[in-house]
C-alpha cells in the first residue's frame, strides 16, 4: 500500500469493452447496461443472489467502476475525512487488489452549513486505458495508472481556492478526446477545467459566471459536427466547446439547482433540475442553437436522475413518486408511489428491468414496456446512497458499510 501525501459513448477508447463501466452511469453516462441478462431479486438480509460482500475501509457516496476485471471505488475516513483512498477490487471475488492513500489539502472548512454525510468521495471514478482518475470533495484531482501507482496529483484548492459547495463536491470527471473534464461549481467563482489525461496540465479553464453551487455531471456530445461538453448549473444549460472551452450555446429553463446528470440520446438531449423543476428535450440538431423540443412541469427528481429506455423517460423524484413520459412528446404516461423512502440513488437499467433504489436500501425493479409493474422489492439490509453498476450479469451496489456484489 502506498501513501502520498501532498499539501459519447464514441469517444470512450476502444479498448474499453461493451461490458465496461468505466464511468458515472456506464459507458454512455445514461445507466443502461449494454448487454446481459440481470438478476430482479436479491435479499441482503438472507444472502439470497449475493455472490459476495466486502467491508468498506472508508465513507463515501460513488459508485462502482468496472473495467475488465477491476472494480474501482473512493472512500474517505480519518478526521474530518481527511484520509483519501483509491480502491481496486477484483470484480469475480470482491478481494482487494491495491489501495493507493492520499492525504488531502488542508483547506478552511468549506461545509459549515451542511456536512458531507458520508465524507469527501461523491464523485465517482472515470477510467480511460491505464489511467484511473478520482476527485475528491477537497478539490484533490488525482490520476492513477491500473496498478495504482499516481501519474500526476494536482490540488484544486491550491491553485483557485477552497470550494464553497454546501452539500460538497459530487460532480463526477468525465474523460473525452484526450482531456480530463471537471465541474467545480460552488459559491465562490465557478468553473469547468480540461486538464491532459497524460500530464494532468490545464488545457482550458471556463470561469462560471452566475453559476453556484451545483453538483450535475458533464456529458460530451456532438453538437453541428462540434465536440461539446454539456453542462448544467443554476437555471441554464451551456455547451462549451472541446477543444477551447469556448460557450458554443445557452439555454435557459432549468432550476437554481442542478444535481441530475442529463441524458443524451442520438441528437436529444433531456436535462431536469430541481427541486421539483422541470425537464427539458433539446434538439441538439438545431444548430449552431440547439432548441427546446417540449418541456415537462412535472415534480422532477433534485438528486437522482433520469433514464431512458426504448421510447420512454422514467424519473422518481426525492419522494419515491416514478413518473413514465413519453419520449416524443412528454405526454405523461403514469405516475406511482414506489415506496415511502428517500431517493438518491440515480436508476439503472437493463433491456427488460428498471430498478430504482431508495436510501434505505430497498431496490423497486420494474419493467421497461412503459406498463408499470412491481416486478420485485429487495432489501439489501444497509443504506445505499450510490448508484449500481452493471456488468455481465452481475450487479455491484456501494452500501453505507459493505461493497456488494448480486448474482444468480
Amino acid at each position: 500500500m502506498t501513501r502520498w501525501a501532498w499539501g459519447w459513448m464514441a469517444l470512450l477508447p476502444m479498448m474499453l469493452i461493451a461490458a465496461d463501466w468505466p464511468q458515472w452511469r456506464g459507458p454512455n453516462l445514461d445507466g443502461v447496461a449494454q448487454d446481459g441478462t440481470y438478476p430482479t431479486e436479491w435479499d441482503g438480509t438472507k444472502g439470497t443472489n449475493i455472490a459476495w460482500k466486502m467491508p468498506l475501509p472508508g465513507a463515501g457516496n460513488s459508485s462502482p467502476v468496472i473495467v475488465g476485471e477491476d472494480l474501482f471505488l473512493t472512500a474517505t475516513s480519518g478526521a474530518k475525512h481527511g484520509e483519501l483512498h483509491l480502491l481496486c477490487y477484483a470484480r469475480g471475488d470482491g478481494k482487494l487488489r491495491w489501495q493507493t492513500d492520499f492525504t488531502a489539502t488542508p483547506a478552511d472548512a468549506p461545509f459549515k452549513m451542511f456536512p458531507p454525510e458520508r465524507g469527501h468521495a461523491a464523485s465517482t471514478v472515470a477510467v480511460s486505458g491505464n489511467s484511473v482518475v478520482a476527485l475528491f470533495g477537497t478539490g484533490d484531482l488525482v490520476c492513477v495508472d491500473r496498478t495504482g501507482k499516481p501519474i500526476w496529483m494536482r490540488s484544486l484548492t491550491s491553485e483557485y481556492g477552497v470550494i464553497r459547495n454546501d452539500y460538497g463536491i459530487a460532480a463526477s470527471p468525465i474523460i473525452t478526446d484526450g482531456k480530463v473534464i471537471v465541474q467545480i461549481d460552488h459559491l465562490e467563482g465557478s468553473y469547468l477545467l480540461a486538464a491532459d489525461l497524460a500530464t494532468g496540465k490545464t488545457v482550458w479553464r471556463a470561469v462560471r459566471s452566475g453559476i453556484f453551487d451545483n453538483w450535475s455531471t458533464p456529458v460530451p456530445a456532438m453538437v453541428g459536427g462540434s465536440k461539446q461538453v454539456i453542462v448544467l448549473g443554476t437555471g441554464k444549460i451551456i455547451g462549451y466547446d472541446v477543444a477551447t472551452g469556448a460557450v458554443k450555446w445557452t439555454i435557459p429553463g432549468l432550476e437554481r439547482l442542478c444535481s441530475c446528470t442529463p441524458i443524451l440520446r442520438g441528437d436529444r438531449l433531456f436535462a431536469v433540475s430541481g427541486p421539483a423543476g422541470a425537464t427539458l428535450a433539446i434538439d441538439l440538431s438545431a444548430a449552431p442553437t440547439p432548441k427546446i423540443l417540449w418541456e415537462s412541469k412535472k415534480t422532477g427528481p433534485f438528486v437522482p436522475s433520469a433514464i431512458v429506455v426504448g421510447e420512454h423517460y422514467f424519473f422518481s423524484n426525492d419522494q419515491a413518486t416514478a413518473y413514465c413520459m413519453d419520449l416524443k412528446t412528454g405526454e405523461e404516461k403514469w405516475r406511482e408511489r414506489l415506496g415511502s423512502g428517500r431517493m438518491r440513488p440515480s436508476p439503472v437499467a437493463t433491456r427488460d428491468a428498471i430498478y430504482f433504489t431508495a436510501l434505505d436500501g430497498v431496490t423497486t425493479v420494474i419493467p421497461t414496456t412503459g406498463e408499470f409493474d412491481v416486478l420485485a422489492k429487495n432489501p439489501l439490509g444497509e443504506e445505499v446512497a450510490a448508484s449500481f453498476a452493471l456488468v455481465d450479469g452481475a450487479i455491484y451496489i456501494r452500501g453505507d458499510k459493505h461493497l456488494w456484489c448480486i448474482r444468480k
